[in-house]
């Protein structure tokens, strides 16, 4: 009996031995599943290189002159930059801390752009570089090819994993002014030829220790002292833009020609050119159209009057802006390449107003090569020129200069310097103060609709759909005023419904394009009534609103 009892333990114990090497491997296999899943599991938050895609948005070149509008984000909403870099996560695992730095070897030390606390996959992160160049980067004479070195890094990340990049890119000279940033085989309009104009504000330098200089020696021994800016009178300021003509005449400054102003989008020539500064225009004697409409508007600016460069194909002139009128004069008349008799500062202002009237008839008429740029309003878009050293040889030709305008004597302030510029009696005005605060980017047209006279002015913002319209109405209240309007739009096909509450004002304007709501206020005048309305479809009012009561708020 014993004997079989133990034969039946050892036949159930060959059974479990059995079935446990048959479940062995199915459970081998089970563990090592577990593990490499929780390997997985721990390593979810890494990444390799090959999953993360990057693509760079690189600029071809870099202008010293503007490097504070470059490192500025932002100047004119951000346009200018070095490069962007579109970052995407690929990998099904989730990113910790992603980094990206950069450097210019000689000019910018490695510097972090930022640190994104997650990317998640299928995540996409662009980061723009504005590069922060150190001011002496201005005193650089000469163009280079450089180089910018991007580097993305995450946490957990291995050395292999860390993705570098770079690219080359050009470093002009200082006084090297590029007119677009688009590739020449790319441009297709007037308006990509003269791309980066509002960087032409850059060379205008009313702060340089020279300029100064000799706008304080012009103020005293060319214009008796007396302050323009302080007048805010037209002709106090008309008289002080022939007292900067005189200034070059009398020194025997030449106009060396019109090189460099592209002239067509076939121009490509003349898509970068070398701009002298005005304190180099001023001891140089000699300039540019260009670079006297420069050295004009730091003079202007310098002695606080709100300059104008006028651009045309070909051609640059100078001018300023006040109290909503504009004027010009031409700068070129002093003579030189290509010009006969010099002009007097009377006949230069003559001119330069002709030149203006055909500008703005143009302008109106929407003839992109017809462009101006307005220095103080760019400079409130961040876009502001570069900081120079003082320079006493240049003070001492600047002296040298003062003495030419007299011969080697000393100017009388009875002698004035001989310039007696009377604005003419037909003088192009742009239209009376446009009463409100004028946002950035947005473009004014005067006397838009000449077959509604009242219409004095528009302006337009840069989406072309929200609008301020000036209306000027020889009646004695606001009530009077917007029924003549209502009259005006009735010629036109269109419909009104407007309330007038004190000298606010607010309505709808139906026409067959649309419903346009706007608000506006009226304005009290000598024999009239200004009506100031701004507004947007009534499918984009709500959505600009923003805009629209900031510029109501500014309407005065």
């Amino acid at each position: 009996m014993m004997t079989i009892f133990q034969n039946d333990d050892k036949k159930k114990t060959n059974q479990i031995i059995y079935k446990m090497k048959k479940l062995a491997i199915p459970i081998g296999i089970c563990i090592v599943g577990l593990i490499l899943t929780a390997v997985s599991f721990l390593g979810s938050k890494s990444g390799s290189a090959e999953d993360i895609d990057i693509s760079i948005e690189k600029s071809a070149f870099i202008m010293p002159a503007a490097h504070r509008v470059y490192s500025n984000p932002d100047a004119l909403d951000g346009k200018y930059y070095l490069f962007k870099a579109k970052i995407t996560n690929n990998s099904s695992k989730t990113l910790e801390d992603v980094t990206v730095k950069y450097r210019v070897p000689d000019y910018i030390d490695w510097t972090e752009l930022t640190v994104s606390g997650e990317m998640f996959p299928g995540q996409t992160l662009v980061v723009p570089c504005y590069p922060k160049f150190e001011n002496d980067i201005t005193e650089k004479t000469t163009e280079s090819v450089e180089k910018a070195e991007i580097e993305i890094s995450w946490d957990d990340a291995e050395e292999d994993d860390i993705i570098e990049e770079d690219f080359t890119f050009k470093l002009t000279n200082r006084n090297e002014y590029v007119y677009t940033g688009i590739k020449s085989e790319e441009i297709s309009s007037w308006a990509d030829m003269y791309d980066n104009d509002a960087l032409i504000a850059c060379f205008v330098t009313p702060n340089d220790p020279v300029v100064k200089y000799y706008t304080q020696n012009l103020q005293e021994k060319l214009l008796k002292g007396e302050a323009a800016s302080v007048t805010r009178k037209p002709e106090d300021a008309v008289r002080f833009l022939g007292g900067i003509y005189e200034a070059t005449r009398k020194s025997h400054m030449v106009y060396s020609g019109t090189k460099g102003i592209p002239k067509s989008t076939e121009d490509v020539q003349s898509i970068v050119q070398q701009v002298r500064l005005p304190r180099e225009v001023i001891t140089g004697n000699t300039g540019l159209c260009i670079e006297l409409s420069v050295l004009y508007a730091s003079v202007l600016s310098a002695a606080g009057i709100d300059p104008i460069i006028y651009m045309v194909p070909g051609h640059a002139y100078p001018g300023f802006r006040m109290n909503g009128q504009y004027y010009a004069i031409e700068a070129t008349g002093i003579g030189g390449e290509g010009l006969g008799n010099i002009m007097s500062a009377e006949e230069a202002f003559q001119q330069g107003q002709k030149q203006l009237q055909e500008f703005i008839e143009r302008s109106q008429a929407g003839d992109p090569r017809y462009t101006i740029v307005d220095i103080h309003n760019v400079n409130s878009q961040g876009v502001t020129s570069m900081d120079l050293k003082d320079n006493d040889f240049m003070r001492k030709k600047v002296d040298d200069i003062v003495a030419s305008w007299s011969g080697g004597r000393q100017v009388s302030p009875n002698q004035g310097g001989g310039n007696n510029i009377r604005i003419p009696e037909n003088n192009l005005r742009t239209g009376n103060p446009l009463s409100f605060t004028i946002p950035s980017g947005w473009s004014t047209m005067m006397s838009p609709v000449p077959q509604m006279p009242i219409v004095t002015a528009q302006v337009i913002a840069p989406d072309q759909m929200t609008t301020v319209t000036i209306y000027d109405i020889p009646v004695s209240n606001a009530e009077q005023g917007m029924a003549t309007i209502n009259q005006y739009f009735s010629g036109f096909g269109m419909q009104m419904q407007y309330q007038v509450n004190g000298n606010a004002v607010a309505g709808q304007t139906y026409s067959a394009n649309g419903t346009f709501n706007w608000i506006g206020k009226a304005i009290r005048r000598q024999g009239e009534i200004r009506i100031v309305a701004v507004g947007a479809p009534d499918y984009l009012y709500n959505q600009n609103s923003g805009i629209i009561n900031q510029v109501y708020n500014s309407i005065r």
